[in-house]
């Protein structure tokens, strides 16, 4: 389908998405052989992902400021493995939290004791080189 669409419209395509997408792109041979793979690295335990946390945290827009000490980045790093739409869904999870229990922040606390929502669902993260 992607192939008529890029065809029709004599454009090209940009596509994201997680492993599934890049195995229906694979399975088209044509696609295929005209995409390139790019790959999102890991996130690194460092002062720009404190600052992607410090800011997902913020675009939640909790009645009250959060607070996190340094080890909660650390403890969401450990839990998603560095992996971005797995960070995002902490996140939003930990907010969605805060509001249901009225606490309108995520603490340290809540970090820690955090069961990861995905342990359902089957991922893998991808060696980087």
């Amino acid at each position: 389908m992607l192939r008529f669409i890029s065809n029709d419209l004599c454009a090209s395509l940009v596509v994201f998405g997680v492993n599934e997408a890049a195995e229906a792109v694979r399975g088209e041979g044509q696609l295929a052989r005209r995409m390139d793979e790019h790959f999102l690295p890991l996130w690194d335990d460092d002062v720009e992902f404190s600052r992607l946390v410090q800011t997902l945290i913020a675009a939640m827009q909790l009645e009250r400021g959060s607070g996190l000490s340094v080890q909660s980045p650390r403890i969401i790093l450990g839990i998603t493995g560095g992996v971005t739409s797995l960070v995002f869904t902490m996140i939003k999870a930990l907010s969605i939290d805060a509001i249901e229990t009225g606490k309108e922040r995520i603490t340290d606390e809540a970090v820690q004791s955090w069961q990861p929502v995905w342990a359902k669902h089957s991922w893998t993260v991808r060696n980087q080189p």
